[in-house]
C-alpha cells in the first residue's frame, strides 16, 4: 500500500472469528494480510463503532473496549484507536500509544470541540474520524488527508464515513487476499 497512513476498521477487517459460527472474543484472530500491510504504513489508526442494532441495543463498558485495543496495540503496530460504545453514538473514547509506549485514554465526547459530533462518532458519522484526525496531528504531527491515507473496511459505514470524511476507501478483502 502507498498510502502513508491507514485508517482501520476493527471487526471484520483487523480481527475476525475464524469460525464464522463463533463470534466471541476469544475466536478473534488478525486477519490475513494485515500485519504486512500495518507494517508497510508509517502510522496505523482503529475506527471502531457503527450503527447497527446491537450497538444501538447496548451500551458497552470502555474501560473493556480499551483494554481489547491495548492489547492488539501490542501484538500490532497501531498507533491509536477510537470508538464510540453507547447507545446513540453520544461518546468517543481514544486509545492512544504514545512515541514514549505510554498509553493514554481520552474522552472526547467531553472536549468541548466535538460537542457538534455527539450523536454522530458511530459510522457512518464521520465524528471519530475528526477526532482522530485531531489526535493525529496533536500526537505526531501528521495531517490525515486524501493525499495520504486510506480507510480500510469492510461495510457499507466504513465506505460512507470514509467518503463523507474526504479519504480513499478499501475493501477489507484486497489486503486479506493479498496475502501469497
Amino acid at each position: 500500500m502507498k498510502h502513508k497512513i491507514l485508517i482501520w476498521d476493527n471487526d471484520g477487517t483487523v480481527t475476525g472469528s475464524i469460525n464464522p459460527n463463533d463470534a466471541s472474543d476469544n475466536a478473534k484472530v488478525i486477519l490475513p494480510g494485515v500485519r504486512d500491510a500495518m507494517e508497510k504504513a508509517d502510522f496505523n489508526f482503529i475506527i471502531s463503532g457503527f450503527k447497527f442494532p446491537e450497538s444501538e441495543a447496548q451500551n458497552f463498558d470502555p474501560e473493556k473496549v480499551a483494554d481489547k485495543f491495548i492489547a492488539l496495540m501490542k501484538n500490532l503496530p497501531i498507533q491509536a484507536a477510537a470508538f464510540s460504545p453507547t447507545i446513540g453514538s453520544i461518546a468517543c473514547y481514544v486509545v492512544i500509544k504514545r512515541l514514549d509506549n505510554s498509553i493514554v485514554i481520552k474522552k472526547a465526547h467531553e472536549d468541548p470541540r466535538y460537542q457538534n459530533y455527539i450523536g454522530k462518532f458511530k459510522k457512518p458519522g464521520i465524528g471519530m474520524f475528526v477526532v482522530m484526525k485531531d489526535v493525529v496531528f496533536e500526537e505526531y504531527g501528521q495531517i490525515i488527508n486524501q493525499e495520504t491515507s486510506v480507510m480500510i473496511g469492510d461495510t457499507w459505514h466504513d465506505e460512507e464515513a470514509a467518503k463523507s470524511f474526504g479519504v480513499s476507501f478499501i475493501e477489507a478483502s484486497v489486503v486479506h487476499n493479498s496475502v501469497k
